[in-house]
């Protein structure tokens, strides 16, 4: 009888319970980065990614895109003439604008004062229209602001390879930033 109870309770409790499969992304795999000048005659230089293609104004304003990662980083050139707080003014309303939707914002800077070059750098965690937003100055004359961008729907967690990829590429940028 005993033996029976055993049978019937290990034949009924081993019920298989099958789980929905969760959604899965597809891990991106990118090219190791090799770095090339700019070549245009603006008031500054500095390296880009060679799977990248910039491209000028005449105001020295730059679109930076990137077709494998569907993305784009905007630069824009801006001359200060006595009106450096209102500008950074301006870059904090539009960091304020991209970090409503974000959980954290984490910010680091980078002064090289040999080559007159000062930047801070922006990245927002959440699912934020920029992921990333920086400036770079001579606190004298010149500011350049940039932005990036990817053409889809913010999805942080889907879009972390690349942000991450495209994070490395801005770094470089501001690094690497020298004034003609």
């Amino acid at each position: 009888m005993k033996l029976f109870i055993y049978l019937f309770i290990f034949l009924t409790g081993c019920e298989q319970v099958v789980l929905p499969k969760q959604k899965v992304f597809l891990s991106q795999q990118f090219p190791f980065p090799s770095y090339v000048d700019t070549q245009k005659k603006c008031l500054y230089n500095f390296q880009i990614n060679e799977l990248s293609h910039i491209y000028f104004d005449e105001n020295c304003n730059s679109v930076i895109k990137y077709e494998l990662l569907k993305s784009t980083i905007y630069i824009s050139n801006i001359k200060i003439n006595d009106n450096l707080e209102l500008i950074k003014s301006d870059f904090n309303k539009r960091l304020s604008d991209n970090s409503h939707k974000s959980s954290i914002v984490k910010s680091s800077e980078f002064n090289d004062r040999n080559k007159n070059v000062y930047a801070k750098y922006f990245t927002f965690i959440g699912d934020s229209p920029s992921n990333t937003q920086f400036y770079i100055t001579d606190s004298i004359s010149n500011f350049i602001s940039g932005s990036l961008f990817f053409e889809s729907k913010p999805n942080y967690d889907s879009l972390l390879p690349s942000i991450t990829y495209m994070n490395n590429d801005i770094r470089k940028i501001i690094q690497s930033f020298k004034w003609n």
